[in-house]
C-alpha cells in the first residue's frame, strides 16, 4: 500500500486593539477568489512551520513578527475532496513590527477586520470550523472539506 501524501500551510491569526481577527480578500487565485481568509502560505521546502509563518507575516502584510509572539497553536488535518490532505498549523500571535499592508495586490484585493465570534458568511468555511474548533479547545482536528464546492464565490 502506498503512503498518502501531505502538503503543509500555516495560518496567522492577528487581532486588533478591539479584540477583532484580520481577513483577506482573495483574488488571482485558483481557489476561493471572492473569499475572505486569513493571512496564510504554504510551507516551502527546508522552512518549519515557524519560518513559514514568519515569512508568510512579512511577505502578505509587510510585518515582522517572532515566535516569542505566539499565543497560541492548534493544527488540522484538512482532506480535501480533489487535493491533496494538508496539515494546517494555525497561529495566533500578539503582537507584532510594523503596519500591516497588502503586500501582495495580485493576490488579496482588501483586509478587514471581524469578530471572531461573527466570522462573515463569505469566508472560507474550513478555516471557520478549525477557528470554531480551537474555541471549544480542540487543538487538534481533521476536517472533511468539498473544496470543490466553493471554488468560485457566488
Amino acid at each position: 500500500m502506498e503512503k498518502e501524501k501531505f502538503l503543509s500551510s500555516v495560518y496567522l491569526i492577528i487581532r486588533n486593539e478591539n479584540k477583532e481577527i484580520l481577513l483577506q480578500r482573495r483574488q488571482g487565485t485558483k481557489l476561493y477568489p471572492g473569499f475572505l481568509a486569513l493571512p496564510a502560505g504554504h510551507i516551502d521546502q527546508g522552512e518549519n512551520a515557524y519560518d513559514a509563518v514568519i515569512r508568510e507575516a512579512k511577505e502578505e502584510l509587510g510585518i515582522e513578527i517572532s515566535i516569542n509572539n505566539i499565543i497560541d497553536t492548534f493544527v488540522v488535518n484538512r482532506r480535501n475532496k480533489s487535493l491533496l490532505p494538508y496539515y494546517d498549523v494555525y497561529f495566533e500571535i500578539n503582537n507584532y513590527r510594523g503596519e500591516i499592508k497588502i503586500r501582495e495586490p495580485e493576490k488579496c484585493s482588501e483586509l478587514i477586520w471581524c469578530d471572531i465570534n461573527a466570522l462573515p458568511e463569505d469566508m472560507i468555511d474550513f478555516e471557520i470550523e478549525a477557528i470554531k474548533n480551537n474555541q471549544n479547545g480542540i487543538k487538534f482536528s481533521v476536517i472533511d472539506i468539498n473544496n470543490e464546492k466553493q471554488l468560485v464565490l457566488k
